[in-house]
């Protein structure tokens, strides 16, 4: 064929192709999976699959240039050069397929086959770009010869999977999701560009819902599914509670911004400064967005469309956008503005696309309502009825109808706008709306297997496949007909700013930004609160510590003192025998007969007589509580006088048995009173008593000291000894922590009731901010001293002790102690009673009580557990073997396994079954993580069935090897000795010995113990055995020796360390191995 024969042909292909208003470039995302559909994660064969198929598509791509392919010629012509391009991200030399590509005159590198760029530390995915295409042919061409390149050269039995989200994944990961970016450019000025990103970030929430491909997660959806028959016959897919993409609900990191405001409406002197801090963004990561105006090569990226697998559809969405951008640039050049949609209406709208996908509730912007227009029409109404629009799919129609003239001028068939009539207008089997999910969900309801639909939706020949028109048919309503729709007149609301939707937005708008300025106060005044409750609390706790002990020291005193009251007591006792006499001698006086006489002055007769016989014994009672009084010597002379001086001493016995009835009752008061006070109170009762017959002088003061001494020596000792054998019969328990190191002690794991003999307390400590923190390890010794308060056996006390070496990891926040207890056959009620001691300052830091009962089994519900047995220096994958006897066969109970150490206690394995045989044996596999096995630890069995359990422990010992290495290797590399200022890239490197679920890993420098973060890695991963990773690479940089304004240090020494946290906690220094990291001395050149 000659030169002018294939320039015609040339020409005449490129009159038939349809050059689209503006150029339209692709990146999509794909998974790398297996056989089963599992995507590979970093290792070894995701390296060997990686490196054979970007060999083969480095060729592939570099046979383009050839004039012997089957390339296009307009093309070809655009291919300058296929050339390798080696790349470092995050530490890690990534390849690229770079093609240099012609366009409007400039040639431009892309990379068009590689990993993508925001590299995973779990997978990498695959990312096809297509260069900044002027046609849809040519853009058809290059998706489909990317998929083809990757594809041929892929190791047999691995596949590409073009889906938003792996449906085998049980939780989402981030950075594992595919998604599609589109990059719309070639725009005449920037007035354009944004009248046209406003018009597209109006429709953001149809578009979501139009283009959606991961509903499925851990191998299904996430609610029902029902297929249900319409009245016109035809299926209607409803999947009220499905979520329908995990993608766009979960990675708000790269997606969004997930803030009410959404994103900001451009205005013409809007910049890129205003945009970054409206979505609360810095530059650059102001990128990552759903829709970004601003990129360096002059396009709109639109980031928030799910990796589709249907090329139809793929194209769809194309001839969308660019019908869109065109009916944008119209309504600028006819002098129109696109109305400003309000961000939080967007914002809700998008929320329920992501979770109802086409069904989601639309009711469109009430606030532009005003504006009128052609745009308000068809975003605001329905156009078949001409109100508001129910559903999205409904709006969508109206976009359509509002496009008809952008798809005649870019010349759309029938066949590529089918996809877009089949999804709102149905077919004749399947009743609309029908998205890619839809679609999905459709297959996964006829097959009930999610393997089944990721076949269906593969590629094809290596091609993206085209099953979402082969399966469902032809639409209802053809192209032509889509020009004959004539849409209704919109009818206005009366008070369309009093809508509902309205009303909603704007309450949830106000409350969303009352939040969010009120956070940072909430949180600084809820922080301060516990502050201060902490302190009260510790306060009152101090005050009542020191109230018991003021109390202890006041009744020591009180043992120690004597009460006088006693005394009185003896004395009231001899008062007794002395009451006989007096009847006696009224006998002998009887005979005289001049007792007539008598009576007048029997008073003032008397007087004299009974002072000088009755006062001395006075003074003799005034120590002793039974005065002398009653047995009085002289009182036959009132006897004489007449029969009254009778009752007058009978009114006195009265007198004074009541008066020794007060005595009693005082001495039985805890007060005492002092000496002098308890003499005057005896003297002033007598003297009430003694007064109505007789007046008596004032005792001598000299013979008053006389009798105490002697009452003292019998009183003392008595009451003493009494006093001191009932506080030794009934303790007080009080708890006590050593305040300046300790915030609180619980006692965890050990249920109040019990019907066992082993159990496994656990004294949990929360450390307070001190110089614990400080220490690399703390020995500690925990004792337990069981005590029966009642118990139907003989049971000693007895005393277990536990010595445990607490852990730097172990001392940072809290501890737990876990100290084993053997009951025995012992039933009935025990106190036990915790002790920690610091077995480096020698004392006690921690004492608390636990009171627990013990019951008894009947012997036909007794299981035993007779072996429990885990090897030694386990970590990662382990076995547990045990062996159990249960009450008899068939029996349905529940076995379940515990993990005790000083870093807390976790669950290894727990299964509810029956168990046929009543003697069996297991062999249990469980992952022993390696925050908790780094010292001696405890595995702690517990079966249970017909309300009866058995308990069992066994040992564990730590690994005897470290189990992560972590070399830092530096760009220049580190050496021994550097000068102040010297720069390097440290790129961290991580193998794991064991199988881990890995969290968070922190690097920081250490110098003189002081410690400052160099890095911080955001890790949530499950990592195999013997699985290593290059971490994101950071700039290092030597510190200066300046110590002060006016001081230098001659050198200064660095090290590093690594922090590194499991899906528990901190995993501990002992098993972390810092290799290739040398101590650095940091000197002064003279």
């Amino acid at each position: 064929m000659s030169n002018s024969q294939m320039q015609k042909q040339a020409s005449s292909t490129e009159a038939r192709l349809r050059k689209l208003p503006f150029t339209h470039g692709v990146e999509i995302e794909n998974f790398i999976t297996n056989k089963q559909g599992d995507i590979l994660e970093d290792g070894k064969e995701l390296v060997a699959v990686w490196d054979q198929m970007f060999n083969g598509a480095l060729k592939f791509l570099k046979s383009l240039t050839s004039t012997t392919s089957s390339v296009p010629e307009y093309i070809r012509k655009k291919i300058k050069r296929v050339v390798r391009k080696d790349v470092e991200r995050h530490g890690k030399l990534i390849r690229y397929v770079q093609i240099h590509y012609q366009i409007n005159g400039q040639t431009i590198a892309i990379n068009v086959f590689g990993p993508d760029p925001n590299i995973s530390q779990i997978t990498w995915l695959l990312e096809l770009v297509t260069p900044p295409c002027e046609y849809l042919e040519e853009i058809d061409w290059w998706i489909n010869t990317l998929y083809l390149a990757a594809s041929s050269s892929l190791t047999r039995g691995y596949s590409i999977q073009s889906l938003g989200f792996n449906p085998r994944q049980s939780e989402y990961r981030a950075g594992v999701t595919c998604g599609e970016h589109h990059h719309l450019g070639g725009f005449k000025n920037t007035k354009e560009k944004k009248a046209v990103y406003n018009l597209i970030r109006a429709y953001i929430p149809h578009l979501m819902a139009l283009s959606n491909t991961s509903p499925f997660i851990d191998g299904k959806p996430s609610g029902r599914i029902i297929l249900k028959k319409g009245t016109d016959g035809r299926t209607l897919i409803l999947a009220p509670d499905c979520i329908r993409s995990f993608r766009l609900k979960e990675n708000s990191g790269q997606l969004g911004p997930n803030i009410p405001e959404y994103l900001p409406y451009v205005g013409t002197n809007f910049r890129r400064e205003q945009f970054s801090r409206y979505v609360r963004k810095e530059i650059p990561d102001d990128r990552y967005v759903d829709a970004f105006p601003f990129t360096l090569y002059g396009t709109i990226e639109l980031r928030f469309f799910d990796t589709q697998f249907d090329q139809r559809i793929r194209l769809m969405t194309i001839i969308l956008l660019q019908s869109i951008a065109l009916k944008a640039i119209k309504i600028v050049r006819t002098g129109g503005t696109i109305p400003e949609v309000r961000g939080n209406s967007l914002f809700e709208h998008r929320k329920r696309a992501i979770n109802f996908g086409m069904f989601a509730k639309f009711q469109g912007d009430p606030s532009i309502e005003q504006q009128g227009g052609d745009f308000v029409k068809h975003y605001n109404h329905n156009p078949e009825t001409g109100g508001p629009p129910g559903k999205i799919f409904e709006s969508l129609r109206s976009l359509v109808l509002w496009l008809k003239e952008e798809f005649l001028q870019l010349k759309v068939t029938e066949v590529e706008i089918a996809p877009l009539l089949i999804m709102l207008w149905g077919t004749n089997r399947i009743a609309p709306p029908i998205s890619p999910t839809t679609f999905m969900f459709y297959l996964y309801e006829q097959n009930n297997s999610v393997a089944k639909v990721i076949n269906r939706l593969g590629l094809i020949n290596g091609k993206p496949c085209k099953s979402f028109c082969e399966l469902l048919g032809r639409p209802t309503t053809t192209f032509q007909e889509l020009f004959m729709i004539k849409t209704a007149k919109p009818k206005t609301a009366k008070d369309s700013t009093k809508s509902l939707l309205a009303r909603k937005l704007q309450q949830d708008s106000r409350t969303r930004r009352k939040k969010v300025m009120a956070k940072e106060r909430a949180r600084l005044k809820a922080k301060q609160a516990l502050k201060t409750k902490m302190l009260r609390e510790q306060m009152r706790r101090e005050k009542e510590l020191e109230r018991k002990r003021q109390e202890r020291l006041q009744r020591l005193e009180k043992i120690k003192r004597p009460p006088p009251k006693p005394v009185q007591r003896s004395q009231v006792k001899k008062l007794k025998p002395t009451k006989i006499p007096p009847p006696k001698k009224p006998k002998k006086l009887s005979s005289s007969k001049p007792i007539t006489k008598t009576k007048i002055p029997s008073r003032s007769a008397t007087k004299k007589p009974i002072v000088k016989t009755q006062i001395k014994p006075i003074k003799k009672q005034v120590k002793k509580p039974s005065t002398k009084k009653t047995p009085q010597k002289k009182q036959p002379t009132t006897l004489k006088v007449s029969q009254s001086s009778k009752k007058k001493k009978v009114i006195t016995k009265q007198a004074i048995a009541k008066h020794s009835q007060s005595l009693r009752r005082k001495t039985t008061t805890p007060q005492t009173k002092p000496k002098a006070q308890a003499y005057a109170s005896s003297v002033s009762a007598t003297k009430r008593y003694t007064a109505r017959q007789i007046s008596l002088p004032k005792p001598v003061t000299t013979k008053r000291t006389v009798t105490p001494k002697t009452i003292k020596k019998k009183a003392t000792t008595r009451t003493a000894i009494g006093v001191v054998k009932k506080t030794a019969i009934t303790p007080e328990l009080v708890p006590f922590r050593n305040t300046k190191i300790i915030r609180n002690i619980f006692i965890m794991n050990c249920p109040t009731k019990i019907d066992y003999n082993t159990i496994l307390p656990v004294i949990k400590i929360k450390w307070k901010r001190s110089l614990i923190q400080s220490l690399k390890t703390l020995p500690v010794n925990v004792e337990a001293e069981v005590e029966a308060i009642r118990t139907r056996t003989n049971y000693k006390k007895r005393v277990f002790q536990e010595k445990i070496i607490l852990e730097r990891a172990s001392l940072l926040d809290s501890c737990f102690l876990p100290i084993p207890i053997d009951l025995g056959i012992a039933k009935g009620e025990f106190r036990i009673k915790f002790i920690v001691r610091d077995l480096q300052k020698r004392r006690i830091i921690a004492i608390d009580y636990l009171t627990i009962t013990k019951n008894g089994v009947a012997t036909d519900r007794k299981h035993t557990i007779s072996k429990l047995k885990i090897p030694p220096n386990q970590i990662g994958d382990s076995t547990i073997s045990i062996q159990i006897q249960a009450a008899k066969k068939n029996l349905r109970g529940k076995l379940a396994l515990l993990g005790v150490s000083q870093r807390g206690i976790i669950k290894l394995y727990e299964k509810k079954a029956k168990f046929q045989s009543a003697k069996f044996s297991l062999d249990i596999p469980v992952v022993i993580p390696a925050s908790i096995c780094s010292s001696n630890w405890y595995v702690f069995a517990t079966f249970s069935a017909r309300g009866a359990s058995a308990t069992a422990l066994a040992k564990a010992s730590p690994p005897l090897v470290k189990v992560i290495n972590i070399s830092l290797r530096g760009t220049p590399p580190l050496k021994l000795r550097v000068q102040p200022g010297f720069i390097s890239e440290i790129t961290p490197k991580i193998t794991f010995k064991t199988r881990c679920e890995l969290n968070e890993i922190q690097i920081y420098q250490l110098i003189r113990g002081t410690q400052k973060l160099l890095k911080k890695y955001r890790i949530r991963a499950r990592i195999r055995k013997g699985e290593s990773f290059v971490l994101e690479s950071f700039t290092w940089k030597a510190p200066s020796l300046r110590r002060s304004l006016f001081r230098k240090e001659k050198q200064k020494i660095v090290r590093f360390c690594c922090v590194i946290t499991d899906s528990i906690g901190r995993i501990n220094d002992s098993l972390i191995n810092l290799s290739e990291t040398p101590t650095i001395t940091i000197y002064q050149k003279k």
